[in-house]
């Protein structure tokens, strides 16, 4: 597929690098748009390697679901053409900064574009997690984890926990307990503008977007905040939000007789 896209982009456009490796290094070259091969993981990785910098990102599905994938690769070179004429369309997906402190050193700092998660430790029972926004107490979550999700995360890990289904055009987190202790521990959705302080009681493990990962230790706190950055994902201009839904998740659905 990469040679395919060289050799239809000779004399078109400037390639200035060519990464086929699994790798969270950051892209330090000026470019206009970033092509990626792969499905949401390639996806979500090539999001921390950009840093800040501001670039659309044009998907090409060749893993499995490729939500955030839009264009297959039968279809890719005929969406790039149109790319390259400026007839692309894109999405601003809003994205979410994460801090990990432990005492008064930060251990981690990072961009997120789908969701942070806390999960047990191997061999423990459950976590317990303190939620404050705001500085305002919310309540003290007992389950096997938790998941701070935006909007665009909103249809992964958050999703398969039981958290709701947002559109990415909305400015809102998913707060999401994984196995709640108690039934009156349900998903909450807050305001995207808001400040959340995650506080852990127990050893636990810590991932950003299933790449950044972090064992925590009792005392640690993880701060959720808003970031001005958007993730500019190239979509199909005739495949809307839901019917992404439909294509790739086949929501709604009837099932099929077994």
């Amino acid at each position: 597929m990469a040679d395919k896209l060289l050799e239809h982009l000779e004399g078109r456009a400037k390639v200035v690098g060519v990464d086929l490796t699994r790798s969270l290094e950051p892209i330090e070259a000026k470019m206009d748009l970033v092509i990626v091969l792969g499905g949401d993981g390639a996806m979500l990785a090539t999001s921390h390697r950009l840093g800040r910098k501001v670039v659309p990102v044009m998907g090409i599905n060749i893993g499995r679901i490729g939500f955030l994938t839009a264009f297959s690769p039968e279809r890719s070179l005929g969406a790039l053409d149109n790319i390259l004429a400026g007839e692309g369309r894109c999405e601003a997906h809003a994205m979410m900064r994460a801090s990990v402190r432990r005492k008064k050193e930060i251990i981690l700092d990072t961009l997120i574009l789908n969701e942070v998660a806390v999960v047990r430790a191997w061999g423990a029972s459950m976590v317990e997690i303190d939620l404050t926004v705001d500085r305002r107490p919310v309540c003290t979550y007992r389950s096997d984890g938790i998941i701070v999700s935006t909007a665009t995360g909103s249809t992964a890990y958050s999703l398969s926990a039981g958290g709701p289904v947002l559109s990415p055009r909305l400015d809102a987190w998913v707060v999401t307990p994984i196995a709640p202790h108690s039934l009156n521990q349900r998903p909450v959705v807050l305001p995207g503008s808001r400040v959340a302080k995650l506080r852990i009681h127990s050893k636990c493990g810590f991932t950003a977007d299933g790449h950044e990962e972090l064992r925590l230790l009792p005392g640690d706190t993880i701060h959720v905040s808003p970031s001005k950055r958007k993730f500019h994902l190239v979509v199909e201009p005739e495949a809307n939000f839901f019917a992404r839904l439909r294509s790739k998740l086949h929501w709604g659905e009837s099932p099929g007789s077994g």
